[in-house]
């Protein structure tokens, strides 16, 4: 699939973990970890289009209020202010959630292929690219390589 040194995206490794078969088998409903991870991925999912919809606001702010010569009791007469406070307060609400079921993920024994990638799809976005390159590569490698081998 590339390079060894192939460049693979939060929104790559999202994606192909969400690329579920058309029918679940039984012991994919059974394994624990497939829902964790699910709920884990779609928080992350929901975090990524706030922070898309933040900066919209934002960029509109700049560009058709001025933001950044306004102070802070200037920006909060603002509509733009309240939108982009309540979603920085649902994004940090989904994070946290996410951090309490991250910290319990290495408790929860994935059963089958499909719990194994999505523990890894979880730990390959938690690994930032911009934090820790080689290892987010490295993990995300492992996916790829196991889906391919296992045909997920």
């Amino acid at each position: 699939m590339g390079s060894p040194h192939q460049s693979f995206s939060r929104r790559t490794v999202l994606a192909g973990s969400c690329v579920l078969p058309l029918e679940i088998d039984a012991a994919a409903l059974a394994d624990p970890s497939v829902a964790a991870c699910d709920t884990w991925l779609a928080r992350h999912a929901e975090q990524q289009r706030l922070g898309r919809n933040w900066q919209e606001i934002e960029h509109r702010a700049f560009a058709e209020l001025n933001w950044p010569k306004l102070n802070r009791t200037q920006r909060a007469r603002h509509r733009e202010q309240l939108e982009m406070d309540g979603l920085y307060d649902e994004m940090d609400a989904l994070h946290e959630q996410n951090q309490a079921l991250l910290t319990s993920l290495p408790s929860i024994v994935a059963t089958t292929h499909l719990g194994i990638c999505g523990k890894l799809a979880v730990a390959a976005i938690e690994a930032c690219p911009e934090d820790h390159p080689e290892l987010h590569h490295l993990i995300a490698s492992i996916l790829r390589d196991y889906r391919a081998f296992h045909g997920a």
